[in-house]
């Protein structure tokens, strides 16, 4: 009988060993997985972090597409080379400023103004000779990428 009392004893404490394992190990996966003020104010710095992230990204590659659609007009409109009207060409006064401001250099015309008149005295000495180079250039296609024509190199 002290043995049978003695095999549910220890029965009966393994069993309530047990359960309190049971109960503890429930308490402290709740306490571990359980979402407090301070975890939940980090969950939101990384959300803000990601979309900052997201955003800035955005407008990077916006401007990137801005930037390449910018490029190609501009390359575009070197291919195509300036457009003169017969009346600039003929008319010799300001030649060395309609020239600068056809090719794109305004930007360096502080550097060429000591060779302007030099230059207008070159276009109007052989004018004739520049207006048939012209007229025979701007008939002649844009030269097609890969040819040894090509004054531009693309991106």
């Amino acid at each position: 009988m002290y043995v049978m009392e003695l095999q549910e004893l220890t029965a009966g404490l393994i069993l309530v060993a047990s359960v309190c394992a049971g109960i503890c190990a429930v308490f402290i996966a709740r306490s571990k997985s359980s979402v407090n003020k301070h975890s939940r104010q980090r969950i939101k710095d990384f959300e803000s972090d990601i979309k900052y992230l997201a955003e800035s990204k955005k407008q990077e590659a916006k401007d990137y597409r801005m930037e390449i659609l910018r490029l190609k007009g501009t390359i575009n409109k070197m291919k195509q080379g300036p457009d003169f009207t017969e009346k600039e060409l003929i008319d010799g006064s300001g030649i060395g400023d309609l020239l600068l401001t056809k090719f794109g250099l305004g930007k360096y015309r502080k550097f060429l103004q000591p060779y302007l008149p030099q230059i207008e005295k070159a276009i109007v000495e052989n004018k004739d000779e520049i207006i048939n180079t012209i007229k025979s250039k701007s008939n002649n296609q844009a030269p097609q990428p890969g040819t040894q024509n090509q004054d531009l190199t693309t991106l």
